[in-house]
């Protein structure tokens, strides 16, 4: 049996040049494929694919598309999640709790994690008959209310490549997989602020979603979702997600300058005001 191979201080090089591999995937704008990571390190494509099907092998990365890209997965995304001190999630129960107390139905954050949409967060409603997906659920990021909302603060160039690369098969009977229909639908969620399906992802449920935002853009969508009949009824309740999302919004903005200061050792006198 063969030795891993170390390096002159004592680190094994095969984990550092996993852990090299494993960045270089997550920090690329779009699913790199083998070849471009092996570019990008300076290291034998050989050793690159064996390193690749290795972290698939584990769950933290997966084959995206036709291009043979790469992206990292929600388990490791749910990881990353967990291990901050404020997360997104964890700020956030208080603010689900408020609009289930609203509307009576489930309320929940999603994230962008590659090419999917993940749910970090969850309040189930009141109602006897509701809808709940569960935290680290996940759907393709293309599909239903939810999807167009995260899709919405993409810049126009990667919106048009991640639709290209997309697989759009129908997952409900509404399924949006017609790409000009899906630029119509972002666009729109980008100009109002918020948008509604209708069994897109699940037949038989309606969601409707707005935008989380800090300083950089969109961070989540926050969204409601219920049984279809009850749409028209979460329609009315628009202006409350925004200004539930818009609290939330400033609360992680905060959260995040405060962490920013203690690690850098200075104090904070401002919080930043979150863009709208």
């Amino acid at each position: 049996m063969s030795k891993a191979t170390t390096i002159d201080d004592g680190l094994v090089q095969s984990v550092t040049r996993a852990f090299d591999v494993l960045f270089a995937v997550a920090e690329t704008e779009q699913p790199p494929s083998a070849r471009t990571v092996a570019e990008r390190l300076d290291l034998p494509r050989s050793t690159v694919h064996r390193i690749l099907n290795t972290l698939v092998a584990s769950g933290v990365v997966s084959r995206v598309g036709s291009n043979r890209g790469y992206a990292v997965t929600p388990k490791l995304a749910m990881s990353m999640m967990n291990s901050r001190g404020a997360s997104l999630g964890a700020i956030a129960e208080p603010y689900l709790h408020r609009l289930v107390a609203v509307s009576e139905e489930t309320a929940s954050i999603h994230i962008r994690t590659g090419d999917l949409r993940t749910c970090v967060a969850e309040v189930q409603g009141l109602r006897g008959i509701r809808w709940v997906r569960g935290r680290g659920w996940s759907a393709p990021i293309w599909s239903g209310a939810v999807g167009r909302v995260l899709l919405a603060g993409l810049p126009d160039h990667e919106l048009e490549t991640l639709l290209e690369r997309s697989d759009m098969q129908p997952l409900a009977r509404n399924s949006v997989v017609d790409r000009g229909e899906m630029r119509r639908l972002v666009h729109t969620a980008r100009r109002q602020g918020w948008s509604s399906s209708e069994s897109e992802t699940i037949d038989g449920a309606a969601a409707i979603a707005v935008p989380i935002r800090d300083d950089g853009g969109t961070i989540a969508a926050l969204s409601l979702y219920a049984p279809a009949d009850r749409v028209g009824d979460m329609l009315e309740l628009v202006d409350e997600l925004q200004i539930a999302a818009q609290d939330l919004g400033r609360h992680w903005i905060a959260i995040s300058t405060v962490q920013s200061g203690a690690a850098s050792g200075g104090a904070v006198f401002n919080s930043r005001q979150p863009a709208n």
